[in-house]
């Protein structure tokens, strides 16, 4: 399928073997279908099954104002899980917390979420429905990993005022306002629950529908390795924490989250792709 993305000069495809259809399903936009039209074309004969969706940016906001959360012995503001990254031009979320063997500390987010290629883009906090506040949370490193949408911020400059922490952001539920990371692990079972939490649709699930998803972006750049969910999401949460619940308000980090087709069909980099190719580990709380 690469060859034929690479070959007719596609745009935007995105494809994996989806069992419960017993299929392929090939993804693509409408707005890229003259683009595409002779990959089209050629992958017809094949008898893949073929989905359209619109390439457009919904935002989505709430009625409810979740609060800041606060350590209230030093009123330091707690950076979790699911936070909102700002950039100059972009708005994402935060993934995860991790440390690397020389003991330095990182935020993990998507790679596509710095504003230039390559670039040391800088992040600063923003809350869930709120507008970003003028705190740092630091620069992204400038390593790019090929063929996975991740990258490292690196928070040693951090604002004072800023307090990371390992869990994630659930203020919509006030029983666990907070979630922590109790342990680590990548998800391998299909139609099994997942969640994430993002900066602009908060904390949504769906189930596994398929592994080894593949993203042709186009002139032989791709993502692979990806897994296909049901999640919703939308634009802003890029980079934000994909997870399981484990047992009394804690969970289990599954990943980061990384794109949206149709605010439904959504994908996770995989933990595992993550920590082998980044050089880290997680930070967890401890149980």
């Amino acid at each position: 399928m690469f060859d034929l993305a690479f070959d007719n000069d596609a745009v935007e495809v995105m494809y994996g073997i989806f069992l419960e259809e017993n299929n392929v399903i090939v993804f693509m936009y409408e707005e890229y279908k003259d683009v595409n039209n002779a990959f089209i074309n050629t992958i017809e004969e094949y008898e893949l099954k073929i989905i359209f969706y619109l390439l457009e940016a919904l935002g989505g906001e709430t009625l409810s104002k979740p609060e800041i959360s606060m350590d209230k012995r030093s009123l330091d503001i707690l950076v979790l899980g699911g936070d909102g990254l700002f950039t100059e031009h972009k708005r994402c979320s935060a993934g995860f917390l991790a440390t690397n063997n020389e003991f330095k500390s990182f935020i993990v987010t998507a790679e596509h979420c710095r504003d230039g290629p390559g670039d040391e883009t800088k992040f600063f906090y923003g809350a869930w429905n709120e507008q970003p506040m003028n705190k740092l949370i630091g620069s992204m490193l400038p390593i790019v990993f090929n063929f996975y949408d991740f990258g490292l911020i690196d928070i040693s400059n951090m604002s004072e005022s800023l307090k990371p922490f390992a869990a994630i952001r659930n203020a919509e539920f006030e029983q666990f306002l907070e979630l922590p990371i109790i342990d680590s692990i990548t998800v391998s079972s299909h139609d099994v629950h997942l969640y994430k939490s993002g900066y602009s649709t908060h904390v949504t699930c769906g189930f596994v529908k398929a592994f080894d998803f593949f993203m042709y972006i186009r002139n032989g750049t791709y993502y692979t390795d990806l897994i296909f969910t049901s999640m919703f999401s939308q634009k802003g949460d890029s980079g934000g924490t994909a997870f399981a619940y484990s047992v009394l308000g804690t969970v289990i980090l599954n990943g980061i989250y990384v794109a949206v087709f149709g605010n439904v069909n959504s994908v996770i980099l995989p933990l595992s792709k993550i920590t082998e190719y980044g050089d880290i580990e997680p930070i967890i709380t401890h149980k």
